[in-house]
């Protein structure tokens, strides 16, 4: 049986927590709602990562990709792009909600790449002798 790489493992359960977290501050729905997003984003972005630039890269290549390969930060950018007036605060109002959740999902897809980083690091620090 083949063992998930340390990176694999990082990002879909940093995924999966930092979801969850920004969703509990709504109610118990959101959090498993967005656990499971960030979470299957998160795998999503891993298999490209094993792919392209492979899960062994430097941390200056994989890094970038897992970030932007993950669904829902595509999904966030290109409705923030689309959507520019609200976020340079030309616009305002209520119409600006679906911008500010979009700045949050992005905001929510940065921790899972760093964090799954940080937990290859130190599973390799731990495995290596002496």
């Amino acid at each position: 049986m083949r063992r998930i790489h340390p990176f694999v493992a990082g990002h879909v359960v940093a995924g999966l927590i930092v979801g969850a977290g920004v969703g509990v501050t709504l109610d118990a729905e959101a959090a498993v709602l967005g656990g499971a997003l960030l979470a299957a984003g998160a795998a999503v972005s891993s298999l490209v990562c094993w792919w392209k630039p492979g899960l062994e890269a430097p941390a200056w290549q994989l890094l970038p990709v897992a970030l932007l390969a993950n669904p829902l930060m595509l999904v966030a950018l290109g409705y923030m792009a689309s959507e520019f007036d609200c976020v340079v605060g030309a616009r305002r109002g209520w119409g600006c909600l679906g911008t500010a959740i979009a700045i949050v999902v992005a905001g929510a897809c940065v921790p899972p790449p760093l964090l799954a980083g940080a937990w290859r690091w130190w599973r390799r620090r731990r495995a290596s002798p002496g």
